[in-house]
């Protein structure tokens, strides 16, 4: 048998290892995908849900987190219950729902991305139906080994 080169098997480790840590990223960036979907979906559900419990909704922000709501003219901050109010209020409406219309989910290390488009539906106090069609952005950062939301620009979509 021929023996191997030493600088041929050098090189060979190389790549064996780059193959590995490349594949290791992108398992990692696969589950982190799913991970920061599956973020999203819970948010969206507990939009339904909450039932004028801010919590439920509030709870997958990150402390200081930004939101541009769908719904305020004023730029929202999870800090001192910043929240609270505007989730209390958007949940109390009856029949509430949120639907995703598309989704489109990316990583970047640390950092994850939702943007896309869903639709809130509630039951007016006259009892009309309310069909909001929206666009959104949320930005993620994992913090504990948990995926929260640190930015979330939501807006009427334009007709």
């Amino acid at each position: 048998m021929k023996r191997i080169n030493a600088n041929l098997m050098f090189k060979i480790s190389i790549v064996c290892l780059s193959s590995f840590f490349a594949f290791s990223a992108y398992a990692a960036d696969s589950q982190s995908q799913t991970d920061i979907k599956k973020a999203y979906q819970d948010w969206c559900a507990a939009i339904g849900t909450a039932k004028g419990n801010p919590q439920d909704v509030v709870k997958f922000y990150a402390p200081g987190a930004t939101l541009l709501a769908t719904f305020s003219s004023t730029i929202l901050k999870n800090t001192d219950n910043g929240l609270d109010p505007y989730f209390k209020k958007l949940t109390s409406h009856k029949d509430i729902k949120c639907t995703t219309d598309s989704i489109i989910t990316k990583v970047n290390h640390d950092m994850g991305f939702n943007t896309g488009f869903y639709t809130f539906s509630y039951v007016e106090s006259d009892g009309s139906k309310k069909v909001v069609p929206a666009r959104f952005t949320f930005v993620y950062e994992k913090e504990n080994q948990k995926w929260m939301i640190v930015n979330h620009h939501s807006s009427v979509v334009p007709k």
